[in-house]
């Protein structure tokens, strides 16, 4: 269960509540760990890398599971790095 202004720091009266139920069948929504997805990420990560203000984030663009608040942190430093080069 995430609810998402306690994650961004946002103070509202008002709140979205989003439950995952894991489940065995259908499609995988979460990258699996094995050595093919590795190579797949170097080659995405180098097309990624060539291109200057292209950026890489969550769960499918890393090849990584990552909790709500992992994925919500780790947007908000991209964040942060790109607002100092602007």
């Amino acid at each position: 269960m995430t609810e998402f202004k306690y994650l961004t720091g946002q103070e509202h009266s008002k709140t979205n509540i989003v439950y995952e139920f894991p489940k065995a069948e259908g499609d995988p929504y979460y990258p699996v760990p094995r050595p093919a997805s590795q190579e797949i990420y170097k080659q995405d990560k180098a097309l990624v890398d060539a291109r200057p203000g292209s950026y890489f984030v969550g769960r499918l663009a890393t090849y990584k599971y990552y909790n709500m608040d992992q994925c919500v942190d780790q947007a908000f430093s991209v964040y942060k790095q790109i607002a100092i080069k602007a």
